[in-house]
């Protein structure tokens, strides 16, 4: 029986060893764009997403990105050493190898966020509650402290202790975070 496990161990072993295998693993994505196109990652680096313009022209259908932002139906990035000005509705291109002109081009067009741009990276991951709920896990104890932080103090609120504002904020902390994250992964864009 030993020498038929360990048979069958050196067949699986052998077997994984000969195959070929994908590499991208749990870094590699495929998203779509607020308007309606595709964007992915392999997980190899270096790290460049690529933007596929389905319906666009072949010149614009595969662009390598390094940072981007999606801002009015455009996504706004820069690839190795070009600058991109990508208009979805229209699948438009613009291409700039100069800084100074692509910034140019941006206030010009008002495509500069004002109040916040939410940059994009590849190795970053675009679904937010992922990262919120390892995050969730990974700070257990902080979290189980505050929980029993907001049930102190809605047995002192129910009881009618001093009603506080330091209090109210306190317990709305902790879903308003979570509601910001949705938020956030809902609306992708910049402001």
């Amino acid at each position: 029986m030993r020498n038929c496990l360990h048979l069958l161990l050196l067949c699986l072993g052998s077997l994984l060893l000969s195959t070929a295998t994908y590499a991208g693993g749990l870094s590699a994505w495929n998203e779509p764009t607020p308007g309606g196109h595709k964007m992915e990652y392999d997980g190899t680096a270096p790290a460049i997403a690529f933007f596929y313009g389905e319906g666009c022209d072949s010149a614009n259908s595969s662009l390598g990105l390094k940072t981007w932002y999606f801002y009015k139906n455009h996504i706004i990035g820069e690839g190795d050493g070009t600058f991109y000005v990508i208009d979805e509705g229209r699948c438009a291109v613009q291409r700039f190898n100069n800084e100074a002109a692509f910034k140019a081009y941006l206030s010009e067009h008002r495509l500069t966020p004002r109040l916040w741009k939410r940059t994009y990276h590849p190795l970053n991951i675009w679904d937010y509650w992922d990262e919120l709920l390892f995050m969730s896990f990974f700070f257990s104890p902080v979290l189980l402290l505050l929980l029993i932080g907001d049930v102190v103090v809605l047995v002192g609120l129910s009881r009618g202790k001093k009603r506080a504002a330091w209090k109210y904020v306190y317990l709305a902390a902790l879903p308003l975070v979570y509601i910001i994250a949705g938020l956030l992964q809902h609306f992708p864009q910049s402001w």
